[in-house]
C-alpha cells in the first residue's frame, strides 16, 4: 500500500470511529483522506511525514488542526467549528459543516511547519479517567502503602489519582474536596497511602506550562466538553501538586528508581497504560528483565492498561512477582 493510500485509509477509519461523538472532526478527517486521494498542497505536507504509516496518524492529524484553534492561528476555522457543531447539536450542519473543512484546510495549508510539528508528538490522549484503571488495580493488590512508578507518565495525571474524587456504585473514595470528581467501577477501594510517586516520559509534559497543557487539550476533539473539563481540572490540580515528569527512556529510569524501599512492607508498583505498543521488542525485554530483578529485593507489582495492538480496546492486567 502506497504512503497515500495508507494514510487515506486511516483517517477514514478514525473518521468513523468519531462520527456519532464528534460529527464536525470526523467530517475534516473524511475531507482529509479525500484530499490526500486527489493530491495537492494538503496531500503532499501531510504525506510527505513518516506519521502517515502510523495508526495513530488520524490522531495526530487532528490534533495538529486542533492545536491551531486553541493557540488562536486559526480564528476562522474556531468560528466555523462552533456554528458546525452547534448545527450537528440541533440534527443539521451539513454545509456547516462543509464549511468547517475549507477552513480547515486554509488553516493547514497556512500553518505548515505546525502541523508537521505536531505529527512529530507522541499522541498524548492523558485522560485522568485513566487513573481509574489503576485504582481497580490497587483495589486488587490490597496492600495499604504503595510506592507508585509510572512509565509514559506523560504529565504525571495518573500519579495523582489518591488527590481526585472517585465515584463508585454505593462508594466514594479519595480527596473529598477534589476538583477532579470522576467516575469509576468495581469494589470499594481500600485505604492506600502513596508514600513515594514517580514518572518518566520521553516527552514529558508539565502541567503548569501553559504550551504543554494546550497539547494536551489538541488531542481532545472539540465536541468532547465533559472530557475536556476534566481534562482541565487535572492539569490545574497537577500544576498546583507541582507533580514533575522525568525525561528518560523506560527501560534505564526504571532501572535507576527499582531500589528497595526502606519500609520492606510497602509495595512498589510499576504503572504504564497506552504505552507498551510504542516499544520495541528490546525495550520490552529490558523492563520485563528489569523487573524480574528487582522483584528478588522487594515486594512489587505491575498494574498496565495496554491494548494488544491498536485496534483493540485496552484491558486491565495486575501482576503480582515472586
Amino acid at each position: 500500500m502506497t504512503r497515500s493510500r495508507s494514510g487515506a485509509s486511516t483517517l477514514r477509519t478514525f473518521a468513523v470511529r468519531l462520527r456519532n461523538s464528534a460529527p464536525v472532526s470526523a467530517r475534516i478527517l473524511s475531507e482529509l483522506a479525500g484530499e490526500i486521494d486527489r493530491g495537492g498542497p494538503v496531500a503532499d505536507l501531510l504525506c510527505s511525514h513518516r506519521a502517515v504509516h502510523s495508526p495513530l496518524f488520524g490522531i495526530q492529524a487532528l490534533a495538529g488542526v486542533r492545536l491551531l484553534m486553541l493557540n488562536g492561528k486559526a480564528p476562522e476555522l474556531t468560528e466555523r467549528f462552533a456554528t458546525a457543531h452547534s448545527a450537528a447539536m440541533a440534527g443539521e450542519g451539513d454545509s456547516t459543516s462543509l464549511l468547517a473543512w475549507l477552513a480547515a484546510r486554509r488553516a493547514i495549508v497556512e500553518n505548515a511547519g505546525e502541523i508537521l510539528a505536531a505529527l512529530d508528538r507522541t499522541v498524548q490522549q492523558h485522560q485522568p479517567k485513566t487513573a481509574g484503571f489503576l485504582l481497580r488495580g490497587l483495589t486488587m493488590l490490597g496492600a495499604p502503602r504503595v510506592r507508585l512508578f509510572e512509565l509514559g507518565a506523560c504529565a504525571g495525571l495518573n500519579l495523582i489519582l489518591d488527590h481526585y474524587r472517585w465515584f463508585g456504585l454505593g462508594w466514594e473514595w479519595g480527596d473529598v474536596d477534589s476538583p477532579v470528581r470522576l467516575a469509576a467501577v468495581g469494589p470499594r477501594p481500600h485505604q492506600i497511602e502513596i508514600v513515594e510517586r514517580a514518572g518518566c516520559d520521553l516527552q514529558p509534559r508539565d502541567a503548569a506550562d501553559p504550551r504543554h497543557a494546550m497539547i494536551l487539550r489538541s488531542f481532545i476533539p472539540p465536541e468532547h466538553d465533559a472530557l475536556r473539563w476534566d481534562l482541565d481540572d487535572a492539569i490545574s490540580l497537577a500544576s498546583r501538586l507541582g507533580i514533575k515528569v522525568q525525561q528518560s527512556p523506560a527501560g534505564r529510569w526504571l532501572r535507576e528508581v527499582l531500589t528497595p524501599p526502606e519500609d520492606r512492607s510497602t509495595l512498589t508498583v510499576v504503572w504504564h497504560s497506552s504505552f507498551w505498543n510504542y516499544l520495541t521488542d528490546d525495550e520490552r525485554n529490558e523492563i520485563e528483565t528489569t523487573l524480574t530483578a528487582a522483584a528478588g529485593s522487594m515486594p512489587l507489582a505491575r498494574v498496565s492498561f495496554e491494548p494488544v495492538d491498536w485496534r483493540t480496546n485496552p484491558r486491565l492486567s495486575v501482576t503480582v512477582y515472586g
